[in-house]
């Protein structure tokens, strides 16, 4: 009887509320964001001509590439990390912590301080993914097993 009502209902785990929430929209922001990052490494050459370079000067243009791939690598690094939080793995939350603290000071370095919304949403992402418990337990209630009397 046991083995039969385990596989009807799924007593696993299961995201709380709060970490749906905050994990849709760090993967809406962060997907954007990659995308954003790949479209920008495809169309380089347009891009860094035509708002960092004057139209005939590519020469300075290999440090500024190196800046985006290492930046699109740690944007496909917490894709993944909230993935693995949606998939409800361990490792999912300290990887997007470790990744999002990781591009807020490569951004701060490599741009300074003047996007200052930006910065501010990525830390109030970390700071309300990091505390907010990754899984609920669901609790069921436990049956007391009847067992017929030895006489009948």
């Amino acid at each position: 009887m046991e083995q039969r009502e385990s596989k009807l209902f799924d007593l696993k785990p299961e995201l709380t509320t709060a970490m749906k929430l905050a994990a849709s929209f760090a993967i809406t922001y962060y997907g954007l964001l990659l995308a954003f990052e790949v479209i920008t490494l495809i169309f380089r050459r347009f891009y860094i001509d035509s708002y960092y370079f004057n139209q005939g000067d590519t020469t300075q243009g290999t440090s500024e590439l190196v800046i985006q791939i290492i930046q699109l690598s740690l944007s496909i690094v917490l894709v993944f990390s909230l993935i693995q939080i949606f998939r409800k793995k361990n490792n999912g939350k300290a990887l997007f912590v470790g990744a999002s603290i990781l591009l807020i000071i490569f951004q701060l370095l490599t741009t300074g301080i003047i996007p200052l919304v930006k910065y501010a949403l990525e830390i109030l992402l970390v700071l309300i993914i990091a505390p907010i418990r990754v899984k609920k337990k669901i609790r069921t209630k436990k049956r007391k097993n009847l067992q017929p009397n030895e006489n009948g």
